[in-house]
């Protein structure tokens, strides 16, 4: 019923996966992807958080500090799924930038004197996409002179779903780190000391081994302060 103690236990469960994550990333012998398991548990966090929510009228200092452990997880969780693939996400950026320039250099080029005159421009609507052929998808913009079809390829199409989906994992990690930070301003006292005893997580450095480590040493102090057993 206590729902802070939940989130505590469920935040012990989150550093329970990573670890587990991690060490099939260690592990030699091991072919299975932590991707997965990393994946699974952001949603857990997800979860977590909305347990005890920190922005509340009535949240307290240690839900905030909650609040941090479980962002900072979050963040360097969606950083290390975005490394996971960043090879893949180059591969992707290079041949959809060489898609684009291809596809602009075929593009007609505009009638001599109508560039700067406003009927000449395209209106401000945003492309419309509709299913093509079974490999090809058709991209419809309007404009005042008519309207213009381009066929993207169901493999660039697919190649560009796949980009986003990566990338977005490094927008999330900045973001939600941001956000951990904002909050720690608040906690200063109990992150100065745990930065002070487990050394200060760092975005874009720390593994997933000094997390664990961090986080833990995080719930520990939490649950002394909260009178909760381990």
């Amino acid at each position: 019923t206590n729902r802070f103690e939940k989130a505590v236990y469920y935040l012990d469960a989150v550093v329970s996966f990573i670890e587990c994550g991690n060490a099939l990333e260690k592990s030699a012998q091991e072919a299975k992807s932590p991707f997965p398991m990393y994946a699974e548990t952001v949603e857990l966090i997800r979860y977590t958080m909305k347990l005890k929510s920190y922005m509340a009228p009535d949240a307290t200092s240690a839900d905030k500090r909650l609040a941090v452990l479980c962002l900072k997880c979050q963040s360097l969780l969606h950083l290390r799924l975005f490394k996971l693939r960043k090879d893949s996400a180059l591969k992707y950026s290079k041949t959809l930038t060489e898609h684009l320039k291809n596809s602009l250099s075929n593009t007609q080029a505009p009638s001599p004197g109508m560039g700067n005159k406003a009927a000449g421009m395209p209106s401000p609507v945003s492309p419309k996409l509709s299913p093509g052929t079974a490999s090809s998808y058709s991209s419809v913009s309007s404009n005042s002179s008519g309207s213009s079809s381009v066929t993207i390829p169901q493999r660039i199409h697919q190649m560009a779903a796949s980009y986003v989906q990566v990338t977005s994992n490094f927008l999330y990690a900045t973001e939600i780190w941001d956000q951990a930070e904002q909050v720690a301003k608040e906690q200063k006292d109990f992150f100065s000391e745990l930065d002070k005893v487990m050394g200060p997580l760092i975005f874009n450095t720390s593994s997933m081994t000094e997390l664990v480590r961090y986080t833990r040493q995080g719930l520990h102090w939490l649950r002394l302060d909260a009178n909760l057993s381990h």
